[in-house]
């Protein structure tokens, strides 16, 4: 049995179809976050305007990711409409890659370990997001694990070199993993690594410079614009920030003292496993310990960094959460004193029960977006689209995409006009944007425009003008969605309720 599982880890090839397996069922939930369609139109976009941005010819960084949007700018060149299924298969890819470089700094001896670890690691929830949902995260994993075998446990310089620029297009926030691991490299080495400096060096300056004179911006649009309309969203207090942290940085998607209380037993723990790694002294090369150690740092670095910043989304944390498992992983397989008949076999039923968490998770928020923004979108795309007409909405994901309208978010992630209303009127900017700039299609969110709530403020001289011009056209109450929905996702609505009551207004002049 050994052997002939050692056969099969020691080839990558079927070590990364062996990872794609259990990813299957998650892309058939159709979980896609929303924010990877902003990429994907920015890359459509890119190929038939010959522009990087999101409404046609005008310029803007409305997506995170440079690198990302190239590459599925090229996807969508090779296969059209139909690129989102290979996209995701090579982000799945790229991961499962990224999990076996990791492997081979873990465990570089130990085949089977290795192959045991990879699986595990990819069944994780925050892997399966990272990889299935259609954001830059499987190829960051992908070029996260390159730098850690290649560069810092094999020392090679070109690592050194290439890893960094490439991270640094892919995401600007990679300095933080850039800064942890160049400590870690002085650690093992002794002194400064100056190519890494001078990778570095030249990933900053390029990407800035780029950003600077393609689009009038030292970073990407996204970061101002979230700055500007999140102010003030969350409370500004101690107990919450803490809240929020262990939210973001544990599984239990619930702000409570409950999950703080939970995410501190588990850093606990995981302080407890290092611990033990670090008195090793027989089993466990140094090198190996020094990446353990920085990986952690890097995950509660980030982690505790966009906690403070009030940094909202999800996404962003996913490959904290990766490494931190990757450390619990390899304390269960290297240190636990149980026959491997007996903890393998026990390790892969709790993983499995973590697997199924979370493709529960994807089949509650795919069914929830399938018949809510998906929908949304046809109804619209079914009265006749293009890019003369416009949109007023939140989120800019999947429904500007599938309807190809010019698209104005109540954020201003896409377009640069709704941050000026903002900054000009912060109380009465949305109703302002209205009268400005006369979108031909409104969808509301949470609430009606003419309820007065949230940012749909209006004066009564506003309520009329907005009755004149806009007619309501269709609700989309999410209670009619977890109440067709089924038994076993209706128990995850139950439990956890997801999502919001859409309404959809038409220009009274625009015709289908």
């Amino acid at each position: 049995m050994s052997k002939w599982l050692a056969k099969i880890f020691s080839s990558n090839l079927l070590l990364i179809a062996i990872t794609l397996v259990p990813k299957i069922p998650v892309f058939l939930t159709k979980h896609l976050q929303e924010d990877s369609f902003i990429t994907w139109r920015v890359a459509r976009n890119l190929l038939h305007y010959d522009v990087i941005g999101f409404n046609g010819t005008e310029r803007i960084s409305a997506s995170t990711t440079h690198l990302y949007m190239l590459i599925s700018a090229l996807f969508q060149l090779i296969f059209g409409e139909n690129f989102i299924a290979p996209l995701l298969i090579f982000s799945s890819v790229l991961f499962a890659m990224g999990s076996i470089w990791l492997s081979k700094t873990l465990f570089p001896h130990d085949i089977l370990r290795r192959g045991f670890f990879v699986i595990l690691l990819n069944i994780v929830p925050p892997s399966l997001t990272a990889s299935c949902l259609g954001m830059e995260y499987g190829i960051l994993f992908f070029l996260y694990g390159g730098f850690l075998y290649y560069a810092l446990f094999k020392v090679k310089n070109w690592a050194f070199f290439i890893f960094p620029i490439l991270m640094l297009w892919t995401r600007v926030d990679t300095v933080i993993f850039l800064g942890v691991m160049f400590l870690a490299d002085f650690v093992v080495r002794k002194k400064i690594n100056w190519v890494y400096v001078v990778s570095g060096f030249i990933g900053v300056v390029s990407v800035v410079g780029f950003n600077t004179l393609y689009f009038g911006e030292l970073v990407n649009h996204t970061i101002e614009a979230k700055k500007i309309a999140y102010k003030g969203l969350t409370p500004n207090r101690v107990d919450y920030m803490f809240i929020q942290w262990a939210y973001y940085g544990g599984l239990i998607k619930k702000y409570s003292y409950f999950t703080l209380i939970l995410f501190v037993a588990f850093l606990i723990f995981l302080g407890w496993i290092l611990a033990k790694i670090l008195r090793n002294k027989d089993r466990i090369g140094y090198k190996t310990k020094v990446i353990l150690v920085a990986t952690t740092i890097f995950a509660m670095a980030k982690i505790t960094l966009f906690a403070v910043m009030h940094a909202y989304f999800d996404w962003y944390y996913w490959l904290p959460r990766v490494f931190l498992f990757s450390v619990v992983i390899y304390f269960f397989l290297n240190f636990v004193r149980v026959r491997k008949r007996v903890i393998i076999p026990l390790l892969f039923i709790y993983f499995m029960g973590l697997y199924l968490f979370q493709l529960l998770q994807s089949e509650a928020i795919g069914y929830m977006e399938n018949k809510q923004r998906v929908q949304i979108a046809n109804d619209i795309k079914a009265r006749g689209t293009d890019m003369h007409q416009s949109i007023f909405l939140e989120p800019a994901g999947k429904i500007p995409f599938y309807t190809n309208l010019y698209t104005y978010d109540e954020v201003g992630l896409v377009n640069r006009k709704v941050l000026d209303e903002m900054l000009k009127d912060g109380e009465y900017w949305w109703i302002n944007t209205v009268r400005d700039l006369q979108p031909d299609y409104i969808l509301s969110i949470g609430a009606k425009p003419n309820s007065g709530k949230g940012y749909y403020r209006m004066k009564e001289v506003d309520k009329a003008y907005f009755d004149e011009h806009y007619e309501f056209l269709k609700a989309y109450p999410i209670s009619d969605i977890h109440r067709s929905a089924p038994t076993t996702v209706k128990w995850v609505y139950g439990v956890r309720p997801i999502g919001q009551d859409y309404y959809l207004y038409v220009k009274k002049n625009l015709k289908p």
